[in-house]
Parts: C-alpha cells; structure tokens; sequence
C-alpha cells in the first residue's frame, strides 16, 4: 500500500514537472518570435474650434467669448478640454498617440491648457504650434512623443492663394527629427483651405495649397535621398478627399505611389467627416513611398498594412436622434450639442524594427 502511494506521488511529481517545462518552453518559444522594435502610431484630429474665452484683438474669435451668442464660457471650455485629453490619451490602444497632428486650435495658451488635462499630464508629449495668420484665429500643430522623437528643425510654409483680395490661410507645419531608430521622419500638417462659398468658387484654393505641399515634399525627397529613402508623413484636415483632383493629381498621392506619395485611405470605405449622411475622408494621413512596405533591408519603419482607420471611442458619435452615428460636434450652428467635436480622429500605424 505504502509503495503504491509512493509511486503515485512520482508519477504526480513528475507530471507537474513536465508541465511546468512545457509552459516555459512555450513563453521563451513565444519570447523568441515577437519582433524587435515597436510601433508608432500616428493620428490627426480636428478638434473644432478649440477656443479660450478671451478676446485676442488680431483674430475674429467674437464668437466665442461668454457675452457672445454661443455663450462660450469657462465651464464649456474646460468641459471640451477634458473630453479631447480624455480621447487622446486612449487613441493610441488605450493610450496616447505617438504623434498627432492637431488643426483648429486658437493659440498656444489652448494648446498648453490641453496638455495641462488630468489624462495628459503625465504624457510626455511634446508641442510644436504653428501661429498662423488665418483671420479667423485657427492653427495647427503637433504633438508627439518626447522619448521617441527628438525634433531638429520646423518651417512654417506659406501658400499663396489665388487673388488679391483672399485672406490668408494656415500655413503647412513641416517638423524634422530622429526617432530612437536614428532615422529621420519629417511630419508636415496640414489644414487646407474649407469649402466655404461653394467648392466650385474655393477648390483653386486647395489646389494652391496641394501645389505648395508638393514642392515641399519634393524639396525634402531631394536633400534625403529619394522617395524611396526619405521618410515622410502628411497628415491634416485637407477639406478634399482622396478622389478630388487636389490630391489625386497635382498632389500626386494615391495607393500606387506612382508619384513617390502613398495613399492608405485611398479606396476605404466611410470617412472622419459627415455632411447629409454623406460620410468622406477629409481627414488624411499620407506616406513618402519609402514607408509604403517592409523594405528589404529589414531596417527602416514601414507601414502596417490595412491599420489606416478612424477611432472609434465613446462620446466621439452621436449616441441617438436624426444625427445618430454622426461625430458629437460641439455646436450645431449656435445650439450647444457639448460634444468634442465633428470630425473624427484619424490614425495609422508604421512597424519601426529599430526603434527600442
């Protein structure tokens, strides 16, 4: 009887063994296959005139003061403060994004007090704003991972548009820096000119703005090497889709990348924008060829293929009523909806195998 016992206890001894040998044999298995470096995510989001309450004399932000007739005080602006840190700090797979291009930001007063959000303010991101001469006091700029992207120089480029009379528009943001890799990614963001006045009367406008971002995309291919070296991303709020000619043709951006520019969004299906239930791509984020695949030295950052996409977030959509399924805008007109805004953000993702 005793032997008995004495054998079942070895048998289960040496089970127990065997299986803690296949658990950790499996976890090292499972250790050795995942993939060196890590992936960055990249979005932009226009985050509906991100006004304080002050009145800046040089801007026509009468609109959103608290005597105004939208009634913008400090209650609903730090409501909307809170709600935008809330989205950005889980866009990025429950956390925040690596880079992201912000456009329609009133000043760098805004842009600190958004960074100052609970949910951002342990982030370590990093700001560059672009001060622009746009009449109605909107900027653009860009937020990104201090730890991962050292930033070495920015250029604010102008875009001269057609007429005398036109007040000017937000210039391009163009930031170059090195990733932890030791690459080189130059970031341009963009916020062309609205469809304000009918598309007919404004598209030489975004065709004035897809020309300008052109030459500087070029400019930069020539310095760095080609479009199959130099990494470049354009991200914004374009006011034209993938299809329009402004893209398509005299930017040159398009899911072939004939033209050295690499369109993830061209083809896909809904949109960042809805306008008479008629969702379109806006929002856009585009990439030098050099980043469309796995290059062949297994080196340099390349895109995930099919991770192009909108956030999907709680709050970011109406939740019931005619608009339901459309962005949670703030206004509608000069009724207070209270959402953050209405458009939704955009993000995609490179593998960067040398980054640590």
């Amino acid at each position: 009887m005793k032997y008995r016992k004495l054998c079942w206890a070895l048998v289960l001894a040496l089970s127990t063994s065997m299986a803690f040998l296949s658990t950790l044999q499996a976890q090292n298995k499972g250790k050795a296959k995942k993939p060196a470096g890590r992936d960055l995510s990249i979005g932009h989001y226009n985050v509906e005139n991100l006004f304080d309450t002050l009145d800046d004399p040089a801007t026509d932000d009468q609109d959103f003061l608290p005597t105004a007739s939208l009634a913008w005080g400090e209650a609903r602006y730090y409501q909307k403060l809170g709600q935008l840190a809330g989205i950005i700090a889980q866009m990025n797979r429950g956390t925040v994004p690596d880079f992201l291009g912000l456009c329609e930001i009133e000043n760098q007063n805004v842009l600190s007090d958004l960074l100052r959000q609970p949910p951002l303010r342990k982030s370590n991101l990093g700001s560059i704003h672009s001060d622009s001469k746009d009449p109605r006091g909107i900027d653009v700029a860009l937020l990104y991972n201090k730890s991962l992207f050292k930033p070495f120089a920015r250029a604010d480029k102008v875009i001269d548009l057609p007429g005398d009379s036109l007040p000017p528009t937000r210039p391009i943001l163009v930031v170059s820096g090195r990733l932890s890799s030791g690459d080189t990614l130059h970031l341009l963001v963009n916020h062309w000119p609205s469809r304000r006045g009918g598309n007919e009367k404004s598209v030489p406008n975004r065709y004035a703005a897809a020309r300008r971002l052109r030459q500087t995309v070029d400019s930069l291919y020539a310095r760095y090497g080609g479009s199959d070296r130099c990494l470049v991303v354009l991200l914004g709020d374009f006011n034209d889709t993938p299809q329009d000619p402004s893209i398509r043709l005299i930017l040159g951006a398009d899911s072939t990348s004939s033209r050295g520019l690499f369109h993830p969004m061209a083809g896909l299906a809904g949109g960042s924008y809805c306008y008479q239930d008629r969702w379109e791509w806006l929002d856009q984020i585009m990439l030098s060829k050099a980043l469309q695949g796995r290059p062949q030295t297994g080196s340099m950052p390349y895109y995930i293929q099919g991770s192009a996409t909108t956030v999907e977030l709680p709050n970011l959509r109406q939740q019931d009523g005619k608009f339901k399924g459309y962005p949670f805008r703030t206004y509608a007109g000069n009724r207070y909806l209270g959402g953050p805004s209405d458009h939704l953000p955009v993000l995609l993702y490179l593998r960067c195998p040398s980054c640590p």
